[in-house]
């Protein structure tokens, strides 16, 4: 049975085109010839010369099991003021019932209409009849002037063989290598031949043997396939076959694939143990990474030189389960130490452990639980200890491991929540952290040597309007920034001396660097004050839009410009510009160290190191993250997505 639609004249062509369907009888019935009338061109008689179809014939081309869209344009020179019927009709089943009209103008149409996906291979030949009639279109014994007219259709199907030569791959077959804890990148291209019109499907690579896994980028018609080896391979070599999908359905399922799907594509995968593990070698005068930006002052500054001639990655591993912003290491003894934890959204709670990764080959050498906390903050080390604290159940717990055998050597819960991602701050045997209680913060102090707490400082609820740094530590003090002050507390935790910054007027968290006889503060500003002037007067300010962390050595304060991108160098004395970098694009400014020669400055997609002399970028890392380096002289790079990769320095 064929659509019959009532028509005026103004709507004559969109409604007889949107009229089409098929009709009864097996399809590519007629595939040897015409179903009738000529195959040469539209079949009519003179008084239907008023209506015209192109192209002239319909030739298309196709392959089995795929229905061949196709259009064709309707133009009309006259009008009717009787309302008719309209129909195409197809007694063959060649042409499918799923018909969309569009009209170019009131007299112009076109009509997108699609094969049979049963057509045999084959040459297919039928005449489309178009009809147009004051009465039923099945009998029409009141056609109008004309009617019907026969538009030729040719269809060519092509077989299934043929439908998986429309496939071309850049590679026969992918050979890579990569390096044990690291993730190799292998790219190729696809092309495929759609034929006649667009092809709606989707494209997908898998891998049963998961040594890789795939993204895909572009059309089916041209796509491009990255490929991204697991980290977790053990040195050997690897072999399997990727399956190239290409599914009208989902790529997962693809109960519905498109001749000729899948394609395969064989990859020999080669691991090998890291070039880069050489013997680690003590930087003179270069101490442990304990805490926040290296030391307990909080400076970003390691005091020695570097040649980016000799940097080589020494490897890359997966160390933390969950992407967690300013998710810091500390590094000790050989040892790296990264707090990990499982909590990823809309969970609020999940297991924690801390791990220990030896600086020498990036193989773990111990992990110890942390049970199930909703934070976990970073870790800080000193006198032989890792120091983490955690926050569940509205308590604080303080964690002591021994760094070597990573067995727990103390464990204490408080009534208060750690302030989220920063680690607690040791000087020596001491060990300094806050912790939001209901009426403010509490200041604690905790001896390693004795392993216990020595007194506990309140603040205020009214001065921190934000989570607060860890507190910077000097032997005269201890300093915090919060609320438009920066507080000195004496090593007994009174307050000695408060100094305000009368300029600010942003809320957000600062952190406070310890320089000779300055502190230096930063948030989207920079602030410095004298440390032991009676008055303890604010020395500079500069508003710039400061992104990230700051670095402050070589006599100088060093931070990011967050508008332009580039780094900025600035006198610790009167805080005036003295030199710009190049503009750098590292997809948002994270991290910033500082050495005698070389600034390395991290984002969340890659690591540059800047020529203090030339203010050029002389070495660039394509991952980005926390940066620490230690005293064996290798750079450290944690990035959101829980990958820690080592860069040697020397």
């Amino acid at each position: 049975m064929h659509p019959i639609i009532r028509a005026t004249a103004p709507l004559l062509m969109a409604l007889a085109l949107a009229a089409c369907g098929g009709g009864g009888g097996s399809p590519g019935a007629s595939s040897s010839g015409n179903s009738s009338g000529s195959s040469g061109g539209t079949v009519t008689n003179p008084d239907g010369s008023w209506l015209s179809f192109t192209p002239n014939p319909v030739q298309v081309s196709g392959y089995e099991g795929e229905s061949i869209p196709f259009r064709i344009t309707a133009t009309s020179s006259r009008t009717f003021t009787k309302p008719f019927n309209v129909a195409i009709v197809d007694t063959s089943g060649t042409i499918t019932t799923d018909v969309q009209v569009s009209a170019v103008n009131e007299m112009v149409y076109q009509a997108d209409l699609h094969t049979s996906a049963k057509l045999p291979a084959g040459l297919t030949q039928v005449n489309l009849e178009v009809r147009l009639c004051e009465d039923a279109p099945q009998t029409c014994s009141k056609p109008l002037p004309g009617s019907p007219w026969k538009v030729p259709l040719k269809v060519n199907v092509n077989s299934t063989s043929d439908a998986a030569k429309r496939m071309a791959f850049s590679v026969q077959a992918l050979d890579a290598v990569a390096n044990r804890g690291q993730s190799a990148i292998i790219e190729f291209d696809g092309t495929f031949k759609s034929g006649t019109g667009s092809l709606l499907a989707n494209i997908g690579v898998f891998d049963k043997a998961n040594l890789v896994t795939a993204q895909v980028a572009g059309p089916p018609e041209n796509f491009k396939v990255t490929l991204t080896t697991s980290p977790n391979l053990k040195a050997g070599e690897y072999t399997t076959t990727l399956d190239v999908r290409l599914c009208r359905d989902s790529v997962y399922t693809c109960s519905s694939p498109v001749a000729g799907s899948p394609w395969t594509i064989p990859l020999k995968l080669t691991v090998k143990n890291p070039v880069g593990l050489t013997p680690l070698t003590k930087v003179a005068g270069v101490g442990a990474w304990s805490n926040y930006q290296g030391s307990a002052s909080h400076t970003g500054f390691i005091d020695a030189s570097f040649d980016a001639v000799n940097f080589s990655e020494r490897f890359s591993i997966a160390a933390n389960d969950a992407p967690r912003d300013r998710n810091t290491t500390a590094v000790d003894n050989g040892q790296v130490f990264v707090a990990s934890s499982a909590i990823i959204a809309p969970a609020t709670q999940g297991e924690a452990e801390l791990r220990s990764i030896k600086e020498s080959d990036g193989t773990i050498a111990w992990r110890a639980s942390l049970g199930t906390v909703e934070s976990v903050n970073s870790p800080a080390v000193g006198n032989g200890f890792v120091f983490v604290t955690t926050t569940a159940f509205s308590k604080d717990t303080l964690w002591v491991f021994n760094q070597v055998t990573g067995a727990l050597a103390y464990k204490t819960s408080r009534q208060m929540s750690s302030a989220a991602y920063y680690p607690p701050t040791v000087f020596g045997s001491d060990v300094y952290s806050l912790g939001k209680v209901f009426y403010g913060y509490d200041l604690r102090k905790f001896s390693s040597a004795s392993l216990m707490d020595l007194w506990v400082e309140r603040i205020p609820s009214n001065y921190f309007q934000d989570n607060p740094y860890s507190p910077a530590v000097e032997a005269s003090g201890i300093y915090i920034y919060a609320n438009g002050k920066l507080a000195a507390l004496a090593n007994s935790g009174l307050l000695n001396w408060e100094s305000a910054d009368t300029d600010d007027t942003s809320t957000g968290a600062k952190s406070v660097a310890l320089s000779g006889d300055t502190a230096v503060v930063m948030g989207e500003r920079i602030a410095a004050f004298d440390l032991y002037n009676y008055q303890h007067l604010r020395l500079w300010s500069v508003e710039n839009k400061f992104a990230g962390a700051l670095a402050v050595g070589n006599d100088m304060v060093y931070a990011v410009n967050g508008a332009s991108g580039a780094l900025e160098a600035r006198s610790i004395a009167d805080g005036k510009l003295q030199w710009t970098s190049e503009s750098m694009s590292l997809g948002g400014f994270k991290s910033l160290v500082v050495t005698r020669n070389l600034a390395f400055v991290s984002g969340s997609t890659k690591t540059q190191a800047i020529d203090l002399a030339t203010r050029k970028i002389v070495w660039t890392y394509a991952h980005g993250g926390e940066l620490s380096i230690s005293s064996n002289g290798v750079l450290y790079v944690l990035g959101a997505n829980g990958y820690l990769s080592a860069i040697n320095l020397q």
